[in-house]
């Protein structure tokens, strides 16, 4: 149902501001994102294979906005008993999803820098992330590499032997959008 809304008010955004732009979908059977922590006793990844998304496309700009949308819930680390841990530390109830939007976009050749905002547990980060472009008639795919530091969204970091994890989170990602 959320996604749904956030979808909905991108699209009339879009319709109304840019009549000659036209919308690509992120695919999300194509996409994903990962993450690695890491603890003094152990390092862990999750995956989440379920990524949604519009961008705003012009033949002249290329990809002028982006608007991402993951759940918490969906990140699976292939750990139950983490997973668990983890919507509780991150609050997921409350906060359940995590989203990047970006206005503004720049493609060089195959590199293309998005200057955006992450929005996650009441907090807003802005973040300029660099990516690789492959780019093809009808999808472009979008992959890189960028770093957040979770106390930055106000989090609480979970200790184990009363030893917190390491207050950087790795994120791997793959976006595969289509017209």
């Amino acid at each position: 149902m959320l996604v749904k809304r956030f979808f909905i008010l991108l699209s009339l955004v879009v319709s109304t501001s840019f009549g000659q732009n036209t919308q690509w979908k992120i695919d999300s059977e194509a996409s994903s994102i990962r993450y690695k922590g890491d603890h003094l006793l152990h390092a862990w990844e999750g995956v989440n294979d379920k990524v949604y998304g519009l961008a705003v496309h012009s033949k002249e700009e290329g990809i002028e906005k982006l608007a991402i949308l993951v759940y918490v819930r969906d990140f699976d680390s292939k750990n139950s008993g983490r997973d668990a841990h983890s919507l509780e530390v991150l609050e997921a109830l409350q906060f359940p999803e995590v989203k990047f939007y970006s206005e503004s976009i720049e493609i060089e050749g195959q590199k293309l820098l998005m200057n955006g905002s992450f929005d996650f547990h009441g907090a807003k980060i802005d973040k300029s992330i660099l990516a690789d472009l492959e780019q093809q008639d009808s999808q472009w795919k979008i992959s890189g590499s960028f770093e957040l530091t979770p106390t930055d969204f106000n989090i609480d970091l979970p200790s184990f032997l009363s030893i917190k994890m390491k207050d950087l989170l790795e994120f791997e990602y793959r976006i595969v959008l289509k017209k």
